[in-house]
């Protein structure tokens, strides 16, 4: 199939940015994308509301163009590739291309098709050392093909019943994952606050999350088992991407430290921001940072055991509200756990484990057999749009 450059199908043009400190430009009327918005529609083909909208002032003072109603908008940068067909007459910032059809002669959706499949390419033209972009010159020479509009017609159409066929099936085993996700959170629940004995007699625990408890299982404060204390404060650029020493931080680890603070088998809890109350396992000798709060024991129990306890409760609930949120230390161990003898706690951990270990293979596989419907999918839409499918198509 012949191909032309992409200048002789399109207007093809980028935007600019009204001055961010003018609430007068801001909060109007007008779509105005970015290449975050176009990074958040889950490979919707058409995007219909830009996240922040500009108004008659921000478009003049940007010296804004408008793309028509149906043209398609793609980023030139960070990432490079992301696209869709707008439904509303939009600009953009200078992260993002608009290519605006120069004709009645061609069905954008075709074309939509062509460069959702060429982000590998695009990205491979891409230049700069901070970060890739694509340049006007590029975009306007990248080749495309060209067929009547009768046969765009008809691939779009063979396409659309491709796509939502395999989109119908990777939501299904999309759906699945998360059915497996909320079995394994209810029988986590079940063995943490009930045990794996069925039989033994309950009480009343009197708190509410908690529910009954086996008899003879005790309630305790956090304090009572651990001593909770927050990670040494570790400079950034002293955090490496290779190196002896595992660091972590309050959301898991961050890289490397040529130096230790704690050694053992122990329980972090994120102590700020956003994701504060999230509990990561360290193992033998590592860094913790300020943000993150170590579990370290004062009476024999199963770190495992007690870090899915911990997950149960969802600490984050806990933060003290500010601009930056964070837990205290204080508040985290007058916390009450209820706490099984340490060769049950064990039983629990065994168990846990190998649900864990089962659950991780199934879903994986869930998701290889997504990748492979991806693949798939990829593949069609080369084939059609190059001309190779001239059979189901004729």
């Amino acid at each position: 199939m012949n191909k032309i450059s992409a200048k002789y199908i399109f207007n093809i043009f980028s935007g600019s940015t009204p001055e961010s400190g003018q609430a007068l430009y801001w909060d109007g009327d007008h779509n105005w994308f970015t290449p975050d918005d176009l990074g958040k529609i889950d490979n919707k083909i058409y995007i219909e509301e830009s996240n922040r909208k500009i108004t008659d002032e921000g478009v003049e003072n940007a010296n804004l163009k408008f793309g028509k109603v149906n043209s398609i908008i793609i980023t030139k940068r960070a990432p490079i590739g992301n696209l869709a067909i707008t439904t509303l007459p939009s600009s953009c910032n200078q992260g993002c291309f608009i290519l605006e059809q120069k004709s009645s002669d061609i069905n954008v959706k075709y074309y939509y098709y062509y460069f959702l499949i060429q982000k590998r390419k695009l990205n491979n033209l891409g230049r700069g050392s901070t970060f890739l972009e694509l340049n006007a010159d590029e975009m306007k020479g990248y080749k495309a093909p060209f067929p009547s509009l009768s046969q765009q017609n008809k691939i779009v159409d063979y396409l659309d019943q491709e796509v939502a066929k395999i989109d119908a099936l990777i939501e299904k085993k999309t759906e699945l994952i998360a059915i497996l996700e909320e079995k394994k959170k209810a029988v986590i629940n079940h063995a943490v606050t009930k045990g794996l004995d069925t039989n033994v007699p309950m009480k009343d625990s009197e708190i509410e999350w908690l529910g009954e408890i086996p008899e003879h299982w005790e309630l305790v404060k956090l304090k009572y088992i651990s001593n909770l204390k927050s990670g040494d404060f570790l400079a950034a650029e002293n955090i490496k991407e290779e190196g002896e020493f595992k660091v972590f931080g309050g959301n898991g680890q961050r890289g490397y430290f040529d130096d230790y603070n704690h050694t053992g088998d122990l329980i972090l809890i994120g102590r700020q921001g956003a994701l504060c109350g999230n509990i990561n396992i360290a193992n033998g000798k590592f860094w913790a940072t300020e943000h993150a709060i170590v579990c370290n024991p004062i009476a024999p129990f199963d770190y495992y055991w007690l870090g899915k306890q911990l997950e149960l409760m969802n600490l984050n609930q806990y933060s003290l509200a500010a601009a930056q949120p964070g837990l205290s230390v204080e508040v985290i161990k007058n916390l009450f756990i209820v706490f099984p003898p340490i060769n049950e706690q064990r039983s629990i951990s065994t168990y846990l484990r190998e649900l864990d270990k089962k659950n991780s293979v199934a879903v994986q596989k869930i998701r290889g057999s997504i990748e492979l419907l991806k693949e798939k999918l990829t593949a069609i839409i080369s084939a059609a749009v190059n001309g190779e499918l001239s059979s189901e198509l004729s």
